[in-house]
């Protein structure tokens, strides 16, 4: 009877240890839940407005094959069909596709379609293989803007703040990372601030 309790006892701890790590994930996901959509809308940046730029002219080289510049006939032009390309790209603001990475608080069982709205569609990093410049997903999804990744968040003492990094990427070398204080405010849970942390 008492190696009975004893298995009991054990078993109750393990039980209530399991209990608390759930629910600690439950209070990370909901107050994750709060402040996604905030979080990509103040970190996210529009892939087709960062890498747009204007065709530059055909290259010159001399009979030698020694490179001496390029050719700018046509320029101003491709300059002003840039920036109009440019001006339509900021007004179209709905359904901006937004890949998340599966390495944080967001993993490949998390339905993050519940996150989408009319600013934001939201697609798992894994639907599409990994390739240069994301061209795939360019390919597939016209208003693709770049690919995100979340952490955990880690909380203070109180959990009525907490911080986790943020990352963007555009591709290739292109991207930014952030570190985001959250902090949670009669009720709510809002950025406290935005630091950012590197850029390549």
């Amino acid at each position: 009877m008492n190696r009975l309790s004893i298995i009991i006892t054990i078993l109750s701890f393990i039980l209530y240890g399991c209990e608390k790590k759930v629910s600690e994930a439950e209070f990370e996901q909901s107050v994750f839940d709060d402040v996604f959509i905030k979080i990509v809308d103040s970190t996210y940046i529009d892939k087709r407005l960062y890498t747009c730029f204007p065709e530059q002219g055909k290259p010159i080289y001399d009979k030698n094959g020694k490179w001496i510049g390029l050719d700018s006939t046509g320029q101003k032009q491709r300059d002003i069909e840039c920036e109009i390309k440019r001006a339509a790209l900021k007004k179209d603001t709905l359904n901006l596709v937004i890949a998340i990475g599966d390495d944080g608080i967001i993993n490949s069982q998390t339905n993050i379609e519940k996150y989408n709205n009319k600013k934001f569609i939201f697609k798992h990093f894994t639907e599409l293989p990994k390739v240069e410049e994301y061209k795939n997903w360019q390919s597939k999804y016209p208003k693709f803007t770049g690919a995100m990744s979340f952490s955990h968040i880690k909380f203070g003492a109180k959990k009525e703040s907490g911080i986790l990094e943020v990352s963007y990427s555009c591709g290739g070398k292109c991207g930014l990372g952030y570190s985001v204080a959250i902090k949670k405010i009669k009720g709510k849970w809002i950025i406290a601030k935005i630091k950012q942390t590197w850029i390549s």
